[in-house]
């Protein structure tokens, strides 16, 4: 017996079983490091190899929990290849991740029941927590139909200095992501969206208002909402803090705090560290302010 002529009641019971059904799901990249030929194994070993659009050594990652390792600026994730205690290729990605998207893809009847069925029960329960810039990227290749059952996004990250005048392919990630999130009338609708981005730099507080900069973009492509936003300013950076919900009239409400960023100096925090919420996983529906950095 084929899987199509199987009952449509148990085919929804097997797609339930495909769908993430975690309280948080965290993707992002990691960089590797190690001795050569454990690289080149790593990366290439068993006929893988590397994601394209990711950097050098750098490797995919998705788990099915919250890891404030893999969205941290100051400490970023990385894997040494060579130790004993290092985790296998296949560490960040469990099959059961991928198969919804595979099912997907099968035909157009398993997708139509697939997409009905997951709008029908409306009972999104998933946070997604990405890592910024890299993990938009591996967001949009490796998983893009978690959207379908998330309840909120949680982008954490760093936009340091571009060097050059093009517009990097994440941020058009992020933009397509806010649109069909938050945009007019959304093909995802969520009950909120956060940002936390840090840009690194006595200098750079200009920069966050840049057209290109990813509180812009988010801005841009939110068609109407509950927008807050909170900027910190530091002596070696500058951290915005974007926090949209969807206002029940499709209406644009803005609001925006200053608040002074200490960090870096002799007993402060590490540069980079306000990226990353300390509550997190756990978050406010509605918006709260950022906890004071212990």
């Amino acid at each position: 017996m084929s899987f199509l002529e199987l009952p449509l009641e148990l085919r929804l019971i097997i797609y339930e079983h495909a769908a993430v059904e975690g309280a948080a799901v965290t993707i992002g990249a990691c960089e590797l490091t190690g001795k050569g030929a454990d690289l080149v194994h790593r990366v290439y070993g068993d006929e893988r190899a590397p994601l394209p659009g990711l950097p050098p050594m750098h490797e995919p990652a998705i788990l099915d929990s919250y890891s404030s390792r893999l969205l941290s600026v100051s400490e970023p994730a990385r894997i040494d290849v060579s130790s004993p205690s290092s985790n296998p290729p296949d560490h960040v990605a469990p099959t059961h991740h991928s198969t919804l998207s595979s099912l997907l893809l099968l035909n157009h009847q398993i997708n139509a029941e697939l997409s009905t069925h997951f709008r029908r029960k409306n009972n999104k329960k998933t946070s997604l927590f990405v890592q910024f810039p890299l993990g938009l990227h591996v967001f949009k290749t490796k998983c893009p139909d978690f959207v379908r059952q998330a309840r909120s996004i949680h982008i954490a990250g760093s936009y340091p200095k571009p060097t050059t005048t093009k517009q990097s392919p994440q941020l058009d990630q992020l933009a397509h992501l806010v649109s069909a999130t938050l945009g007019k009338s959304p093909r995802y609708p969520i009950e909120k969206l956060e940002a936390r981005i840090y840009f690194p730099g006595g200098d750079s507080y200009p920069r966050v208002w840049d057209d290109s900069s990813p509180a812009s973009v988010i801005l841009r492509n939110v068609c109407g909402g509950f927008i807050d936003m909170e900027v910190a300013r530091g002596r070696h950076g500058t951290g915005i803090y974007v926090s949209v919900r969807p206002h029940p009239d499709n209406k644009r409400v803005i609001s925006t705090v200053w608040r002074r960023l200490v960090e870096g100096d002799n007993g402060q925090p590490t540069c980079g560290d306000w990226a990353v919420d300390k509550q997190w996983p756990e978050w406010n529906k509605e918006f709260a302010p950022s906890s004071p950095l212990p």
